[in-house]
């Protein structure tokens, strides 16, 4: 009775990913793209895994006028990517969600390998900031800065705890230092250098933790008596 219980929920589960699946792909995929997708999604939402890169690369695909097997081999390569990043960020002690995973498998289509995504996972950060860390890495990845540097310069930063602003602007930085005639390991290893000394001295004036408001003055005592 048990196991009939627990089989019913996630077989509608499944049949309304598939729906949801089948939605976002009409008149965008070829139908047997569109099966594919439909049969890889449910699977990976099964497995608590993110289905949006894999219609997102079936749509690009599609859309580039690239053949239904690559396109197949592209969406295929995705899934397993998901899978990768997944088992990575929990074998850094990361308690995954959707969004990391997907942002893990950014990463590693980028170019990094599931060891430089356990490392990221093993800074400490929390998710969401983990999240943008691996997105940042990724794109550092594009822009072609080694995995060495590009982990040693997020890893400092995810540890340095500073706001995800901060970690954004981290492309256009190394982008402006590439700009000035330097490699881009360069670039990332003068900025993994100057967050470590930021972090050995602590938070930037006006970043850390306020001083305590001073004491209230006494209340003055009763007038003397004449």
């Amino acid at each position: 009775m048990i196991a009939t219980l627990l089989v019913i929920p996630l077989t509608l589960l499944g049949m309304q990913q598939q729906d949801s699946i089948a939605a976002r792909l009409a008149g965008r995929v070829s139908p047997d793209i569109a099966t594919l997708v439909e049969r890889l999604g449910t699977a990976a939402a099964t497995r608590g895994l993110p289905v949006d890169p894999l219609i997102q690369k079936a749509i690009e695909g599609s859309a580039k006028g690239v053949s239904s097997e690559r396109v197949a081999t592209a969406v295929s390569w995705v899934a397993m990517q998901l899978d990768t990043a997944a088992a990575a960020l929990r074998e850094g002690g990361v308690v995954t969600d959707t969004l990391v995973i997907a942002a893990g498998e950014f990463a590693i289509s980028a170019g990094l390998s599931n060891h430089d995504i356990t490392a990221l996972a093993r800074t400490g950060a929390s998710v969401a900031a983990l999240t943008v860390g691996l997105r940042v890495a990724g794109t550092l990845a594009a822009m072609g800065v080694p995995s060495a540097e590009n982990i040693a310069l997020i890893s400092a930063k995810l540890r340095s705890g500073q706001p995800a602003g901060d970690l954004l602007s981290v492309p256009a930085r190394v982008q402006a230092e590439i700009s000035r005639g330097v490699t881009p390991a360069q670039a990332a290893a003068g900025l993994e250098r100057a967050a470590a000394a930021q972090a050995s001295h602590g938070p930037p004036p006006g970043h850390g933790n306020p001083p305590p408001h001073p004491a209230p003055p006494p209340h003055p005592g009763p007038p003397p008596h004449p």
